[in-house]
């Protein structure tokens, strides 16, 4: 349905044609032969345009990566390539220059903040969640015990990198909210020894071994981990109080402050998407996710021209 022609140059390269573009592919060709990098530079260049380059969050890559398997299978020859991070270095990447179609992001405030609108003109929130207290495997952790397990003289706990993952800064966020449940409890978290993830980078695979994370509720139910659920004014979730939330914020950059709010995931189309029309397409195959089924809250809201 895009137009294009499969041409198979040999044993080991098959490419997709743009019917529109055949007359200068021949014209590239020609040219090509007998000084070959000029046809190499043109196969690169059409390569990397008949591609639908997806960037997502670590909390829908299995949204997305499900999305991509369909996506591929009903669209060989505009075949989506996916990669997953962290949503603040998801969009660092995009400003940076990287190509991008379509930004799944765990926070749709940094499309605001870092996007809109010399990046981005709007975007929609398909999703909600909220933070829980996950146990490393091994450990227990529930609702009724959570406090006295984080402030045990020899507990360790971290999250993800605040400066670069909406799950790390989230996760502060939570923990500064701690007082809206105890006065006091705030700074007995964020005090302990062996509270650990302040540090920028914090990778959670490279950390010495801890007992408890911060962490998304649907991060914490596919894993099957113990995990204990927190006071809805901590965890960020409920949409009535998001006036108690909008009390802590979190500065990612010199330039950036988050506030706290409802979790929302939210997805745009950058300007400089050099297939709006097929992530469009993509981002009505995504939706057809079942991400209640999986625990996320119910979200759905466009903003801007999305």
């Amino acid at each position: 349905m895009f137009g294009v022609v499969r041409w198979v140059l040999n044993s080991r390269c098959t490419l997709f044609l743009p019917i529109g573009e055949i007359d200068s592919w021949y014209d590239a060709e020609a040219v090509g032969v007998g000084a070959k990098l000029p046809l190499k530079v043109y196969l690169r260049k059409e390569l990397v345009l008949k591609r639908l380059h997806i960037l997502s969050a670590g909390v829908a890559s299995d949204a997305a990566r499900d999305t991509a398997a369909k996506w591929n299978a009903e669209y060989p020859d505009f075949p989506a390539v996916l990669d997953c991070g962290s949503s603040v270095d998801l969009i660092r990447r995009v400003l940076g220059g990287e190509r991008c179609d379509l930004l799944i992001l765990a926070d749709n405030v940094i499309i605001e903040k870092m996007m809109m609108p010399k990046y981005a003109d709007g975007y929609f929130v398909f999703a909600g969640n909220s933070m829980v207290i996950r146990a490393a495997k091994g450990k227990k952790i529930n609702t009724n015990n959570w406090k006295d397990k984080l402030l045990s003289r020899e507990s360790v706990f971290t999250h993800n990198d605040p400066f670069g993952d909406p799950g790390g800064y989230r996760a502060v966020m939570t923990i500064m909210l701690a007082d809206q449940y105890e006065s006091g409890l705030s700074a007995k978290i964020l005090n302990h020894p062996g509270y650990i993830g302040m540090r920028r980078g914090t990778d959670t695979t490279e950390v010495s071994p801890y007992d408890y994370m911060f962490y998304y509720y649907t991060g914490a139910l596919a894993a099957g981990a113990s995990f204990a659920k927190l006071p809805a004014t901590m965890d960020l979730s409920d949409d009535s109080l998001a006036d108690v939330y909008s009390k802590v914020s979190f500065s990612i950059d010199e330039n950036t402050t988050v506030i706290g709010s409802p979790i929302c995931h939210a997805m745009t189309i950058p300007l400089g998407a050099q297939n709006p029309t097929q992530a469009r397409m993509f981002a009505d195959l995504f939706l057809q996710y079942d991400f209640i089924g999986k625990g996320f809250i119910q979200r759905s809201k466009k903003f801007g021209a999305w």
